[in-house]
């Protein structure tokens, strides 16, 4: 039940459902001193291509190597298939195999595999890593963005469990020959030979460089590991021009090589030569071997950008085996070119005796080769020096006023200073632990019959876990074992000792929506959505359980009528409801489907809030309207839908936030609360100069007719999730710390400033006191607002 499930037939819905999901999550960089303890990320955009040679070739079959599933299998691959024949799918697992055994990783890589329609014949196939992940422990260069899969492996670790690490997809028009024994007809194309191919493309075989036609210059803000090994003849790399350059555009038409040390010897010591036609070829140009160097190899002709009608091979050569080697080391030191340009956009936020300076490179900081930051602390004059930004500048003094200076030094010099805002920092809030054994991301808040409760998913054990504080101390039990929980929302029905509690959360493993029930001291449990027999089109009216990824948000709410849960169709971008009645789940289309009736087409529910004020539902929601073409989004709004029934017609819909309020970006995350009939609902927002990242914090009485009100929490850094409404503020994400918002004093200040906190949180209230419950470094705790 993947996002990509739905494309072929679903195009419209389903590619915008996919693209936005790789963006709506706010990266904010985690500072410290001295080295990174976090990681940046970012989609992966480009794609590598084989094309379809029409000349049969004269030597049928030539390049099979034999014994090719000989030898130790190394990593452990998953495939999930979308739409892919049955008779395909063994040539797909027998490129795997022979991957398996030629590239070593602890973590499994998960690869989705699309059967589809190319407008361009010509393409048989093309392939893309899932992200690029920089500056992460393990990393061989912390400047180089790695594709999913080297990542992990070098990592050690997932870092980023929900996405998959290798895409490809298949053209479902040309003549396919799908057995695996080699031995392709002169007119039909070797599939088991296109796998192997882009497979290589996803793991990272790939440049990240762009090249615009009709100006002839190249951009490359992000540079790979194959990128840093892409050499010129007079011996520069990819890495020694700017971000965006005519010069660098230039160089992308070649001649270009491999300066990799693997992938020389295993081409006899000389440099492997790159695929670098004119005019450039984008998915083609780069990211190859060299078509006339290479076609007519026994051994390496796999990653040359064509494949002939009858074609095969069976190994991807020892040459892009050694680049791959190459592209998992750091490559050799460059020179800097001259003294480092100034740090731009230096700005100081404030911290618990400590400062965050945040700053920005200039486009040509990539030659610069910085390789220290000094900051002269103001009052006092002491300088200390650190690698990388954003930079934790730790022993200062509560409630003083802090200046610094930044300067950015290479081995050929110093820039000049930057100085910094003024900033006081201020006493944060105590961090409590709940649960030390738990590994948990997502969890949610309430009492049950009188008692502060925490719902959570444990991914150490992967199971639902519940703490139940019973006077002074917290009573941990397990709700549901086998399942690997996303996001939570709880509601309760009933009272006193008939007092039940509803748990739904999204199974990311099956990608469906699960209902877990205590009542009565017993747990039950059952899926409402998601294992349906197939993705349900959209503009079907009559609903039924879907196949569709139901797993990205929910909301719950419990009304005089019904138990009603609403949640987003991630393989189409429509939201979607259940109403529980004596007969059954009932399921309907709340909105996303159409642009009548005030209703949207946009994306939406990438975030979802809701609550009930007698017998109204108050549903909060997202939707994106248009992304660019990096994936990021340039409008959306934030929409309040409402009704007094369980009937679909009796929704009434209308939009809070967005570009007809001045605010391109209106989303981000969601948070609505009911306090004593006043319904308050709060949301991040960007006017435009921030994208992709929001830069305030909006919140409206939609209970009553009102205009929307602004939070400024520039001081504290980019505003992010958790974001979590109460009674008296708001809590949210800034610059990966917790701070909170008194509506009531309209001032915004540090709650805690630990970093590495979880994306969803609630607010408890324990004896009188407030706390938000919160996942630190994976583990439960609550700080004290």
């Amino acid at each position: 039940m993947s996002a990509m499930r739905a494309l072929s037939r679903f195009k419209p819905k389903g590619l915008l459902a996919y693209l936005l999901s790789l963006v709506l999550s706010i990266n904010v960089l985690i500072p410290i001193e001295a080295t990174a303890l976090s990681f940046n990320s970012a989609p992966a955009k480009f794609w590598g291509y084989i094309y379809a040679s029409a000349v049969p070739t004269n030597s049928l079959n030539t390049k099979i190597q034999q014994n090719h599933l000989e030898g130790e299998v190394k990593s452990e691959w998953r495939v999930t298939y979308n739409d892919f024949p049955t008779e395909a799918k063994d040539a797909v697992q027998y490129a795997i195999d022979i991957w398996s055994r030629n590239f070593e990783s602890k973590v499994p890589i998960n690869v989705e595999a699309s059967w589809e329609t190319n407008a361009d014949n010509r393409v048989l196939g093309s392939a893309r890593p899932g992200y690029y992940f920089n500056n992460f422990s393990g990393a061989p260069d912390p400047d180089l963005w790695y594709p999913s899969a080297l990542a992990n492996s070098l990592a050690e670790r997932d870092l980023d469990p929900r996405q998959k690490e290798v895409f490809l997809t298949v053209n479902s028009t040309p003549l396919w020959y799908t057995g695996i024994d080699g031995k392709p007809s002169p007119r039909s194309y070797d599939l088991v030979s296109v796998i192997l191919h882009e497979i290589a493309h996803g793991l990272g075989f790939l440049s990240n460089a762009e090249y615009d036609r009709f100006f002839g210059t190249g951009y490359m803000f992000q540079p790979t590991p194959f990128d840093a090994y892409v050499q010129l003849s007079d011996g520069r790399t990819f890495t020694d021009f700017c971000s965006r350059s005519a010069d660098l555009g230039k160089a992308m038409l070649g001649p270009l090589f491999w300066s990799g040390v693997s992938g020389i010897a295993a081409n006899n010591g000389v440099k492997p030569k790159l695929y670098t036609p004119s005019p450039y070829q984008e998915g083609s140009s780069i990211t190859h071997l060299d078509e006339d160097a290479f076609a007519n190899s026994l051994i390496n002709s796999a990653m040359t950008p064509n494949l002939e009608p009858g074609e095969a091979f069976r190994s991807p050569g020892p040459i892009a085996l050694g680049m791959l080697q190459d592209m998992m080391k750091a490559p050799p030191a460059r020179s800097a070119s001259g003294i480092p340009a100034k740090p731009v956009n230096v700005k100081a936020l404030i911290g618990d005796g400590y400062a965050l300076l945040t700053f920005d490179s200039p486009n040509c900081s990539r030659i610069d080769r910085v390789k220290t930051y000094t900051v002269t602390i103001s009052p006092g004059g002491k300088s200390r020096t650190f690698d990388s930004g954003p930079i934790r500048i730790g022993g200062l003094k509560n409630g003083k006023n802090y200046r610094f200076s930044l300067i950015a030094e290479n081995d050929k010099g110093r820039s000049e200073p930057v100085e910094s805002n003024s900033v006081k920092p201020q006493k944060s809030g105590a961090i409590t632990t709940v649960d030390s054994f738990s590994r948990v991301s997502n969890l949610a808040g309430a009492t049950y019959r009188g008692n502060p409760i925490l719902l959570y998913g444990d991914e150490a054990t992967r199971s639902l876990k519940m703490a139940t504080l019973s006077g002074n101390r917290w009573r941990i039990s397990t709700a549901r074992k086998g399942v690997d929980v996303g996001t939570i929302s709880i509601c309760k029905s009933g009272s006193g000792s008939k007092e039940s509690l509803h748990v739904f959360y999204g199974e990311t493993t099956r990608q469906d929506l699960i209902h877990s029930q205590l009542k009565s001291g017993k747990w039950s449990h059952e899926t409402i959505d998601g294992n349906g027999d197939d993705v349900q089109d959209y503009r079907e009216e009559l609903r039924r359980k879907t196949a569709s990824d139901v797993s990205v948000s929910n909301a719950c709410v419990v009304t005089p009528q019904a138990l009603q849960v609403f949640y987003r169709d991630e393989s189409q971008g429509i939201l979607l409801g259940a109403v529980k009645t004596s007969s059954g789940w009932i399921y309907e289309i709340v909105d996303g489907d159409k642009d009548s009736e005030s209703r949207t087409t946009g994306d939406v529910a990438f975030n979802l809030s809701a609550t009930v004020e007698k017998n109204t539902v108050y549903l909060l929601y997202d939707s994106v309207l248009t992304i660019n073409s990096n994936r990021e989004a340039t409008s959306g709004e934030i929409r309040l839908a409402t009704r007094k029934s369980i009937f679909p017609e009796d929704w009434r819909y209308q939009s809070l936030d967005g570009p007809d309020n001045g605010n391109a970006v209106a989303g981000y995350a969601t948070t609505i609360f009911n306090n004593k009939g006043r319904v308050t609902a709060s949301w991040l927002v960007s006017r435009g100069d921030s994208l992709p990242d929001p830069s305030f914090i909006s919140y409206a009485e939609v209970s009553e007719t009102s205009v929307p009100f602004s939070v400024d929490v520039s001081a504290l850094g980019t505003p992010s999730t958790p974001l979590v409404m109460d009674s008296k503020g708001i809590s949210f994400g800034c610059q990966n710390r917790i701070c909170k918002a008194l509506l009531s004093r309209g001032n915004s200040r540090l709650a805690s400033g630990s970093v590495d906190f979880s994306k969803s949180a609630s607010v408890v209230t324990i004896k009188k006191i407030r706390y938000l419950a919160i996942a630190k470094g994976k583990k439960v705790s609550l700080i004290r607002l």
